[in-house]
């Protein structure tokens, strides 16, 4: 599958980095995902769940996360802009969670 470059960022620090076959995030209209080679767009992001598909991850292994409201901007890669975002702790964290967040450091 092909993926794309994805930069998640706070107002205080870069949350994620890394390469996504897909992500889904809350919008203003309900839920959207976006892949790779996917028309620009610029969404506005309502709080709600944040999701994002590792281009490495085993099949249907998702990040989770849960965001307040922010920007999308789309094109060859995305930018995501949220007031703020953090992990959902609980059974499903993941162990690449854990490595991407060291490789920011």
């Amino acid at each position: 599958m092909n993926s794309f470059r994805l930069e998640v960022m706070t107002p205080s620090k870069r949350f994620y980095s890394g390469e996504v076959e897909q992500i889904i995030v809350t919008t203003l209209e309900g839920k959207e995902g976006f892949m790779a080679e996917h028309e620009w767009t610029c969404k506005i992001l309502d709080a709600g769940e944040f999701r994002i598909r590792e281009a490495d991850a085993p099949e249907g292994e998702w990040l989770h996360a849960s965001a307040a409201g922010g920007f999308l901007d789309m094109k060859e890669d995305a930018v995501i802009y949220f007031d703020a975002v953090e992990w959902d702790k609980g059974p499903e964290k993941r162990k690449s969670r854990q490595i991407t967040q060291e490789k920011l450091k």
